[in-house]
């Protein structure tokens, strides 16, 4: 049967989702508008038992987003984030695959797509793709330095060492020099590696030196694919793709950047 969608606060989504089919025996609502009333409206949409997918970023504080996830568990339904980046070349890698080393360039060209991200969303992306790749929920060390023109930001390199003892270091950068947004991405463990050139894709992944292009994915719209496999996930009883703890973590990782950039 037709699962009942509805789409709160973001309109762009919203007509892009209309005429897309989504079975399932389930209510599900994904909500965006601004941050400050994400919290509330999602508790409104638990507690009519939907299962709710939300906007990055998920909620104003972690704290709000920790009480969500706890509404989520006590009404027995999903919630769910779209990824701030990567979703597309998140989505090829192998399931239950960990990586040890990660290495990320983020190039945002000066008025390009990755530049009207902003610096949150951008360090919070780049930190929830080195935590998504090592499996990581936590870093036991972080380290970031900036590069400023005057106020602003130019640069930030980070580096990491996650709990389960992987390792990343991850450069965003601006360039009023690129042609085009540049992106690199590595991750490998003993045996195997994935790479990418683009966030889009495709991704490579090489297992006892055999390497293998990840195919392009049907839906070429990632926030629609994103809602597709939240939507399937929601109506087999799966946890979802990118739950709530996940956006939590990169959240949690990309403010303890920030108040080392102070």
């Amino acid at each position: 049967m037709p699962l009942a969608l509805s789409v709160v606060g973001a309109p762009a989504l919203a007509d892009r989702l209309r005429g897309v089919r989504l079975d399932g025996p389930a209510r599900m609502v994904v909500i965006g508008g601004p941050v400050r009333e994400r919290a509330q409206r999602a508790a409104e949409a638990l507690s009519d038992g939907a299962h709710v997918l939300l906007l990055w970023p998920p909620a104003a504080t972690a704290a709000e987003g920790v009480a969500l996830a706890s509404r989520a568990e006590e009404a027995g339904v999903e919630i769910g984030v779209l990824r701030p980046l990567g979703a597309r070349v998140l989505a090829g890698v192998p399931e239950g695959w960990a990586a040890r080393l990660v290495t990320l360039t983020l190039v945002a060209r000066t008025g390009g797509p990755l530049a009207g991200l902003g610096w949150n969303r951008l360090l919070a992306g780049a930190a929830d793709l080195c935590a998504s790749l090592a499996d990581a929920r936590d870093a036991s060390r972080l380290d970031a330095v900036a590069e400023r023109d005057g106020d602003a930001l130019r640069a930030v390199a980070l580096a990491g060492r996650f709990e389960t003892g992987a390792y990343a270091q991850a450069v965003v950068r601006f360039s009023d020099h690129a042609e085009a947004d540049a992106v690199s991405l590595y991750a490998s463990r003993p045996g195997s590696r994935v790479e990418a050139p683009s966030l889009d894709g495709p991704l490579c992944v090489e297992a006892e030196g055999r390497r293998v292009a990840w195919p392009e994915p049907s839906d070429p719209d990632p926030e629609v694919a994103q809602v597709r496999a939240f939507a399937r996930a929601a109506a087999s009883g799966r946890r979802a793709p990118y739950g709530l703890d996940a956006a939590l973590t990169a959240l949690r990782l990309a403010d303890r950047v920030r108040q080392q950039l102070r």
